[in-house]
């Protein structure tokens, strides 16, 4: 399994961000609840995360009056968010008969056959048919059948379709950017938190949920790994050298997050 590259921190670093206060927090006449911690952070600041739960960090220094004043002034913006992340909320749907599988954003309903040697998983019209049922399987042993061959199946299916758009993505970039810095290696695995990772050496890792994702979404997940064999941070020259790949590569991170939002990894 390949780590992804992470900037080795100094010890000085690591204390830095070292935890020195935490406690759960309930403003009674805003209706808010949230986690505050201080740490060895510079500025005050506030996340919202898909569950719609609040988090505060702060740094030493700044007083408590401070730090209340700081999230009264954002209630606003943390109903926005808790209302956009409730609007594109999906719930994970495990693979089952009949359910929905989803192949570059095109839509497929799974049906398991039985399973015969050498038979493969493959679409027909509008249905994906997976080899997998035996004689006397009952219904929870049949469920954890389809769920093991539909896995199956979006590994293979993903590492031979991102495996050739990786390849082809990769020559382009090299000729638009006019440069020589090309992919190592492709490692293709399910993933719950990133859709991909670059290392130093130009080991790319691509989740296997991608292959669910329609193409241009997939090109920009493909084209930002790409963009670190060249700049191993999100900075100024990162955000150039993606706008000069994908113009709309601001739209289509949106894109992708509110994709992540509304089909939750399985």
């Amino acid at each position: 399994m390949l780590t992804p590259f992470r900037k080795k921190r100094s010890s000085r670093q690591k204390n830095a961000r070292r935890i020195l206060e935490e406690q759960n927090v309930t403003l009674p006449d805003a209706d808010l609840s949230f986690l505050f911690q201080r740490d060895g952070c510079r500025t005050l600041r506030m996340t919202v995360r898909a569950d719609g739960s609040v988090r505060v960090k702060a740094p030493a220094s700044i007083p408590w009056e401070n730090v209340l004043a700081f999230v009264r002034s954002r209630l606003d913006w943390v109903r926005e968010k808790r209302a956009f992340f409730a609007e594109h909320r999906g719930v994970p749907a495990p693979a089952r008969e009949g359910s929905t599988a989803l192949y570059l954003g095109r839509a497929f309903t799974l049906r398991p056959v039985p399973a015969r040697r050498n038979a493969r998983a493959h679409f027909l019209g509008n249905t994906l048919e997976l080899p997998c049922l035996h004689p006397g399987l009952d219904d929870e042993a049949r469920d954890r059948a389809v769920e093991r061959a539909f896995l199956r199946w979006r590994l293979e299916a993903a590492g031979l379709m991102l495996g050739r758009r990786l390849t082809r993505l990769d020559e382009h970039v090299r000729k638009t950017l006019g440069d020589s810095a090309a992919a190592h290696s492709l490692t293709v695995r399910s993933l719950k938190r990133r859709w991909g990772s670059c290392s130093v050496r130009g080991d790319i890792t691509l989740a296997a949920q991608l292959v669910e994702m329609p193409l241009p979404l997939i090109d920009y997940v493909i084209c930002h790994e790409l963009c670190h064999l060249r700049a191993m941070n999100h900075g100024p020259a990162f955000h150039a050298l993606l706008r000069t790949l994908l113009p709309d590569a601001g739209e289509r991170e949106k894109l992708i997050r509110i994709w992540g939002l509304e089909h939750p990894r399985t």
